[in-house]
Formats: C-alpha cells, sequence, structure tokens
C-alpha cells in the first residue's frame, strides 16, 4: 500500500496561531495563579479539546464565565452581544484567538451595514462563526447554506429584490463553488432592477482553497481516502464532501478507532491511500492514522 499526504493537510495559520496564544495564556495563567477558561471549544476537534480539559483549561459559556479568570475567545470568534457581557465582568483577562479572516468578515459587515447595505451571508447559520458574523450587522441580513439553496430559492429572490444595496460574504470554510453559484445567481436578480446596487467579497479562507484543492487532485490518483477532523467541524465536512465526490472510497475519521471492520479491510486491498486532514487537526493525529495504515500493510 502506497501512502501519500495531501499537501496543505492540517492546522491552519488561525488555529496554529489559537494554539500558540492559549499556550502563553496557560503559561501566564500558572505563574499569576488564575484559572484558564475557554469560551466556547477553541476549535472543533473534540480530541484536542478534551486533553486541554484534562490539563486544567475548561469549557464555559457566557453564562458561566468565572470571575477573576483568564478567557480564551475561540477561533470562531464570539458575538457582539457576548463581547458586551465580557466587558461587565470585573478581573477578567481576555486572550482573543479569533481568526483573522473571522475578524475581517466582521469588520466588512459592520462597515457595510452601516453604509445601508442588506448583508447577504453564504453559511451555516447555527455555526459559531456565523452567529458571531450577524451580530456585527445593523441591518437586514438572510443567511443561506448550499443545502437550501432550492428551498429558499423564493426567498433569497425576495430579500435582493427587497433592497437597493446587497452585499454578500461566506463563511470563511466554504466551498467556493457554492459560493460563486450564489453571487451569479444574486446579480442575476439584481440586473433586473435598475439603481440596484450589488457587492460581494472575497472571504473564503485562502488556506481552505488550498487545502480543498490538493486534497480533490489526491483524491483522483489513489484508491481510497482517508479524511481526519472533528464531526462537527465545518471545514473538515466540507473537505470530505470534496474528497467523497472524486472517490467512492473515502473515509471520514477522528481517530484509528473510528474505522469499522468493513473500512479496515477495504483499505487492506487498496493499493494506495491518500491521506488530508481540517484545519483543525494537529500534525499527531496525521501521524497517528498514517500509523496506522502503514500497519495494515504488514
Amino acid at each position: 500500500m502506497k501512502i501519500t499526504v495531501a499537501d496543505n493537510s492540517g492546522v491552519c495559520f488561525g488555529v496554529r496561531r489559537a494554539f500558540s496564544l492559549l499556550e502563553e495564556a496557560v503559561t501566564n495563567a500558572k505563574r499569576n495563579g488564575i484559572k484558564v477558561v475557554m469560551l466556547g471549544p477553541l476549535i472543533h476537534n473534540p480530541r484536542v479539546i478534551k486533553q486541554y480539559e484534562e490539563n486544567g483549561v475548561s469549557v464555559t459559556d457566557i453564562d458561566s464565565v468565572p470571575e477573576n479568570s483568564c478567557i480564551v475567545i475561540r477561533s470562531h470568534g464570539i458575538t457582539k452581544e457576548e463581547r458586551a457581557k465580557l466587558d461587565k465582568f470585573s478581573g477578567l483577562t481576555l486572550v482573543d484567538t479569533t481568526c483573522p479572516y473571522v475578524q475581517r468578515i466582521h469588520q466588512l459587515v459592520e462597515k457595510r451595514s452601516a453604509e445601508g447595505f442588506a448583508v447577504l451571508i453564504m453559511g451555516d447559520r447555527e455555526h459559531s462563526e456565523v452567529k458571531g458574523i450577524t451580530s456585527m450587522i445593523s441591518g437586514d441580513f438572510f443567511v443561506i447554506h448550499p443545502n437550501e439553496f432550492d428551498s429558499k430559492n423564493d426567498e433569497l429572490s425576495d430579500f435582493i429584490k427587497n433592497h437597493d444595496k446587497i452585499f454578500a460574504v461566506a463563511q470563511t470554510t466554504s466551498r467556493p463553488a457554492n459560493y460563486e453559484y450564489l453571487l451569479k445567481k444574486a446579480r442575476k436578480i439584481t440586473a433586473e432592477f435598475q439603481g440596484h446596487r450589488f457587492l460581494a467579497a472575497e472571504t473564503i479562507c485562502t488556506a481552505t482553497l488550498k487545502r480543498q484543492d490538493s486534497a480533490g487532485e489526491l483524491a483522483k490518483k489513489v484508491s481510497s481516502m482517508v479524511v481526519i477532523g472533528g464531526k462537527i467541524s465545518s471545514n473538515t465536512a466540507k473537505l470530505f464532501q470534496v474528497v467523497s465526490e472524486k472517490n467512492k472510497n473515502s473515509f471520514w475519521v477522528e481517530s484509528p478507532e473510528d474505522f469499522s471492520a468493513s473500512d479496515t479491510e477495504k483499505l487492506k486491498n487498496s493499493e494506495s491511500v491518500g491521506i488530508t486532514a481540517g484545519a483543525s487537526t494537529p500534525d499527531e493525529q496525521i501521524a497517528e492514522i498514517k500509523s496506522f495504515l502503514e500497519s495494515l500493510n504488514g
């Protein structure tokens, strides 16, 4: 079995930065004798979060923030309302690990909505990143997921028709093809109304683009593909979608224990296996899966 790890796999710049800031916070907190708490999971990787919890870094929500502690804001960002609540606490040390790409979207939608633009967002409305984005909008907005392009087509059309200025953004982990499709549809509707304006920002993370492209190319060349990452990770879900469309023998796991007996048998019979990993997957988890696959050769 030939095993190949796709280029651009694993931890992205934003997550690596979040890890670094959290580690620094833990070091400083120990020195000062205060507790470190994550406001929501730092990243969407349950195994990583569990490791931090075992080392005394707990996860909390905005209603259970302990006073006189160090609060680490997750990489997906928080809402404007959550930030306001944090400002009311006394003795808090804030460490903000929000990804710069997400922070940029916050700034863009805040600025454009203040200028009178209604905001069109492609993404998962229940995802913490999207909740943070919508909280920064002062006017009207509409969130649509690619799975809803057909079912919410009329609602999307009405939203665009009812506003003479529209500004569009996408969740950072979105698939470019989906965003391009939405923008084309929105521009077509806007063109029907004289004087209406439609602007769009490129907000999909460049690391996401590279990761999806590399994984997609590798998936076409190997017998099987393994995608590593948390099952609640948005970017890993889209990565698996890209891979599985190009290779029917694709598996999504968090650890070697996730492979079923039939999965293992299929992998044993594969001449070549490709590996890719989501943005929240550290190098050691990739190495762990690679080692497991190598053991099947014996």
